[in-house]
């Protein structure tokens, strides 16, 4: 996963051999891990009880996905389909906008999987609730409130509140659905993302049942991914909310996701300090204090957090 652009280390070798080191933590063996993660998701499933509907009818569980078409959300759905059979697994994309390329991905991946029941809509525009609430807000008498619905206007702050609302929505749709299919929610958020914070509150990839990836690095879904066999274009795409046209990760971040993945794993995982850290692993201290302040701002966030896949990394618990 070796690219150009880091910045924020100044020896590129440290950069790479933390990597390694992460790698190391499943003896570089990612088929293995898939099987262990599939074996958690099979025995999770397995707990679910069968509900009876309105006509007295038991109601067999089902797995629901937020599908962005991101290699994150797409890793997850390959794990549940391969764990309890791509009949059981309901991934819905839910695009905020008309052109939103979520839906491209996430087609790409139902496709290969063969998730094709006829009965169900698997992609739910928002892009009319999102909408409403625009126009609820900008309703209101309340000044220095509304937001602007212009995109070429939009300030940052109106641009997150839009994603974070839609972020939300999402949520909600998932739950509304899980209520009535007898469905849980599989979280797709990553480690890095956690520690940081880099999610809406009560939205995704925060909000779920039962987290899949959340001891897990970038860098180990994409080793996943490759092992899972998704289609390249996934696995090569920029990571985006898709909160606006062109919005990134790692612009957004100001940091590669192998940089983000390293210092991540140093700091709450190998609980370095930040004189070692900038030290020894020749990262610059301004990245290292960044990365803290997201982590102290974002505490209440991880205070939400639900049951997970435990592979022995992180300490039983400890919110970190």
């Amino acid at each position: 996963m070796e690219r150009k652009g880091y910045s924020h280390f100044r020896d590129k070798e440290c950069l790479f051999k933390v990597l390694e080191e992460i790698k190391a933590r499943v003896n570089h063996d990612y088929s293995n891990l898939a099987i262990m993660l599939c074996k958690e998701i099979k025995e999770y499933y397995r707990q679910i009880p069968k509900k009876a509907d309105e006509s007295g009818k038991k109601v067999k569980p089902k797995l629901l996905v937020g599908l962005s078409g991101g290699v994150d959300s797409s890793v997850v759905v390959y794990l549940a389909a391969k764990a309890v059979g791509v009949e059981n697994v309901v991934a819905i994309t839910m695009p905020a906008r008309g052109n939103d390329k979520s839906v491209h991905f996430s087609n790409l991946v139902r496709e290969k999987l063969g998730m094709n029941d006829q009965s169900v809509q698997y992609v739910i525009p928002i892009s009319e609730i999102v909408r409403k609430e625009i126009e609820t807000i900008n309703s209101l008498r309340w000044k220095g409130i509304a937001i602007n619905a212009v995109r070429k206007r939009q300030t940052d702050m109106d641009r997150m509140r839009i994603g974070n609302f839609a972020s939300r929505a999402r949520i909600a749709i998932l739950y509304d659905i899980a209520r009535k299919v007898n469905g849980k929610v599989l979280g797709t958020g990553n480690r890095p993302e956690f520690v940081q914070g880099y999610a809406a509150k009560y939205g995704t990839p925060i909000s779920f049942d039962f987290g899949i990836l959340d001891e897990l690095y970038k860098t180990d879904i994409y080793e996943l991914a490759t092992v899972l066999n998704l289609p390249e274009e996934i696995i090569n795409k920029t990571p985006s909310t898709g909160y606006f046209p062109g919005q990134t990760h790692e612009e957004e971040l100001g940091a590669t996701c192998e940089e983000q993945d390293a210092l991540a794993f140093l700091l709450f995982e190998k609980r370095k300090g930040i004189d070692e850290i900038v030290k020894k692993y020749k990262i610059k201290k301004a990245f290292v204090k960044t990365m803290l302040k997201r982590y102290e701002r974002s505490k209440e966030k991880r205070m939400l957090r639900q049951p997970h896949i435990k592979l022995g990394f992180i300490e039983d618990g400890n919110v970190q």
